[in-house]
């Protein structure tokens, strides 16, 4: 038996926040693969404009290349339903019985999570990793754990992760304003997003 992590999002774009959340998840929890899986139609943000899904599939694939732990899926994107977590840790649940899946977040997540769709079902089939980026963030965080915990019978692992400022719609606004992303997302990204114009407009 394995340890597998499960790193979901729309990322729109993946830039190395993400990566740097499951790299350190990677390393503390002893995780043999982490699994990237672009969101198809994700239900928090149906008024947002999403990158066609198949650009997004390939920066991450582009964004992981060099680090053979991690492996990009496209389940979701093959999906013309909304995609809910609960539905994707089900199914990976029943093809992978024998692992331990661990679903990897970043901390605000964790404060948000009891109002997700079937949060207890994603708490039955997966420990929840939640990122940590400084001493004061701990306290807080440990105290939205006892609470899924006793709401959900939540598995609550907290992972140290250093401090970077970087966010998906910040780089969306950076590219529309024509600044530069580099050093903020992998540089073949940066060359993917250039080549193919995106997010230069609204």
């Amino acid at each position: 038996m394995g340890s597998i992590g499960i790193m979901g999002g729309t990322f729109n774009p993946i830039h190395n926040g993400h990566l740097l959340i499951a790299e350190n998840a990677r390393e503390q929890l002893s995780l043999e693969q982490v699994l990237f899986i672009p969101n198809g139609a994700p239900p928090h943000k149906r008024d947002k404009r999403i990158e066609d899904g198949g650009h997004r599939l390939r920066m991450v694939e582009l964004a992981i290349a060099d680090n053979p732990a991690f492996v990009a899926d496209d389940r979701e994107l093959r999906e013309k339903r909304v995609s809910y977590s609960y539905l994707t840790l089900r199914e990976l649940h029943e093809e992978l019985p024998q692992e331990e899946l661990y679903f990897i977040m970043g901390g605000d997540s964790l404060r948000d999570f009891k109002t997700w769709y079937r949060p207890q079902i994603i708490c039955e089939h997966a420990t929840l990793a939640a990122a940590v980026r400084e001493d004061c963030d701990r306290a807080r965080l440990l105290g939205f754990a006892r609470e899924l915990e006793q709401l959900f019978g939540a598995r609550v692992r907290l992972i140290q992760t250093p401090e970077l400022s970087v966010s998906s719609s910040g780089l969306r606004e950076r590219v529309r304003a024509g600044e530069t992303i580099r050093y903020q997302v992998p540089e073949a990204v940066r060359a993917y997003i250039e080549k193919n114009h995106l997010y230069v407009e609204g």
